[in-house]
């Protein structure tokens, strides 16, 4: 595989007249164009946006049944002629973007992630490599990264994804199984996950990720805890951490989880710390807010050094911070603008049949509004900044938010992520956004 400030995106980005139903990205999120989205790539793309690092997201939505648990946007296939139209149509979108931003520009960042990406056959995951390579350069620096579920991935298709380009795996794990199991999805026993894992070095991954869910209907601290120490016994080059939040209003199947059975969020913040101490007694080095890796990974290094990125696909060593999203419900995140596709795989389809961009929702940013999204990125990243980046009547305001929570300090010329907060920020993390949910424009 080879508000009333005017936003600093130039080009408008306009209103469409099929608003979706239930917002992701909360109050700020408004319809979009798909004009509206092309504009704002032309835009991005003549200011050499797409030039300082560029990250690929791919969505597959498709899934053999739908978890109780799921938080995502995901489609039961039992066809395989659905997923051949889906990604016909892929190929459609990511020539529509290419059209603008120009083909064969280098990918700091490629994943590709779901869903079950597994669940396609050899000739799908072929013809998913080639689209992406007949759009993009993917060079030998390219982080690539390949989601997995271990109960529906052979060494075989471990071999193929290897040498179709993909360096790294990661793999969604909400329980390991025990004698009392929570019933929720994506949950392996040890056993498989350890035969994965065995597959995996034998075809000389370069890094395997467990992107751990916690704070689940039910789970214990105690669960939790015994739960990452099976995982440190195996030994997984990285871990991510999230919270699991229950949201009824998008996904309704979640209707069937009784809300009473819910962790608190004082006790969704003692399983993260019995998380933290498990791994970093183990070994493991604590990445930015709610990563973790061995002292030798690329991470650890870029931390060290503060070459350290996050955006929406997670910590990364790659100077990238563009992310385009391509797929059912995938999400792109410009300097100004964050914009989602469709959730509805007919309304998807039906923009892209017409040769029209999915888009249909976001957030536009003012030039202050995405100075505080940069500043709260880089205290994620660093645990750090500069006092003097917080001037400005908005920039302290921003700041006193983050103090009165205890967030932050601020002292001498530095403004430095607490303690106690570098537990607290995942909690107020909000992943669709990739917003601190108590940070507001002043």
């Amino acid at each position: 595989m080879k508000q009333s400030e005017t936003p600093a995106n130039s080009a408008p980005v306009l209103a469409s007249s099929r608003p979706p139903a239930v917002p992701v990205f909360g109050d700020r999120e408004q319809a979009i164009t798909p004009g509206g989205f092309s504009d704002a790539l032309d835009t991005a793309a003549m200011r050499g946006d797409f030039d300082k690092g560029l990250s690929l997201q791919v969505y597959l939505p498709f899934c053999t049944t739908r978890c109780i648990s799921c938080d995502r946007v995901a489609e039961v296939a039992t066809d395989s002629s659905v997923i051949d139209r889906y990604l016909n149509n892929l190929g459609s979108e990511l020539a529509l973007i290419t059209d603008r931003i120009g083909r064969g520009r280098p990918l700091a960042q490629l994943h590709v992630g779901g869903g079950t990406p597994s669940l396609l056959n050899s000739s799908q995951l072929a013809l998913l490599a080639a689209l992406i390579d007949e759009h993009f350069y993917i060079g030998s620096d390219c982080e690539t990264v390949f989601e997995i579920t271990p109960d529906r991935t052979s060494l075989t298709q471990l071999e193929l994804i290897k040498g179709l380009g993909f360096r790294n795996l990661r793999i969604e794990l909400r329980e390991i199984e025990s004698s009392a199991p929570l019933g929720l999805g994506r949950s392996y026993s040890p056993e498989l996950l350890q035969d994965m894992l065995s597959n995996a070095k034998q075809v000389n991954f370069e890094a395997i990720t467990f992107d751990v869910v916690y704070g689940l209907p039910g789970q214990t601290v105690s669960a939790v805890r015994d739960g990452i120490r099976l995982i440190t016994e195996m030994s997984p080059t990285r871990v991510l951490c999230r919270p699991f939040e229950r949201d009824e209003q998008r996904f309704e199947h979640q209707r069937g989880i009784d809300s009473h059975t819910m962790p608190s969020v004082p006790e969704k913040m003692s399983m993260f710390a019995a998380i933290v101490d498990q791994l970093e007694s183990s070994g493991f080095e604590w990445i930015g807010i709610n990563s973790f890796a061995k002292p030798d990974d690329a991470l650890s290094h870029a931390q060290s050094e503060g070459r350290l990125v996050r955006n929406r696909l997670g910590y990364s060593d790659k100077p990238t911070r563009i992310v385009l999203g391509v797929g059912l419900g995938a999400v792109s995140e410009l300097p100004n603008l964050l914009s989602r596709n469709h959730t509805s795989l007919d309304a998807w389809h039906e923009s892209l049949d017409n040769k029209m961009s999915p888009t249909c929702a976001g957030v536009i940013f003012t030039t202050v509004e995405a100075k505080q999204r940069r500043l709260v990125h880089r205290l994620s990243e660093t645990l750090r900044a500069p006092l003097t980046e917080f001037q400005g009547a908005e920039q302290r305001g921003l700041l006193d938010q983050l103090q009165a929570e205890g967030l932050v300090t601020a002292e001498s010329e530095w403004v430095q992520v607490t303690d106690s907060g570098r537990f607290r920020l995942l909690q107020l993390w909000d992943p669709d956004s990739g917003d601190l949910k108590i940070a507001k424009s002043a």
